[in-house]
């Protein structure tokens, strides 16, 4: 499984039209194939921090993702209502079975 986590920050000015896109864009998201799982939400100390979080089932399905145009259209989008640089990491993880 692929895990991707980032962040944006939102300006005072942009932060509904931030909501407003990153809405779309998990909507979006979560209809491709291999998206387990898209989310985004607030960072309760920094209310203009979104945060995501996405799980995907490979590498492939991820990388299809990224080259949808409407997720080169969202990640454009998103810069320019930041001031600073949306971050982004990818992992591999493998799920843990505890017992029950």
């Amino acid at each position: 499984m692929i895990i991707v986590t980032g962040h944006a920050i939102a300006r005072p000015d942009t932060e509904a039209k931030v909501e407003h896109l990153a809405v779309e864009h998990v909507l979006r998201s979560r209809a491709e194939p291999g998206c387990v799982s898209h989310e985004v939400s607030r960072d309760v100390l920094q209310p203009l921090r979104f945060v995501f979080v996405e799980r995907w089932g490979d590498m492939a399905t991820l990388q299809a993702h990224f080259r949808l145009e409407a997720s080169r259209k969202f990640a454009h989008a998103i810069a320019g209502l930041c001031d600073a640089s949306p971050q982004m990491a990818i992992y591999q993880a493998d799920a843990i079975h505890t017992g029950g």
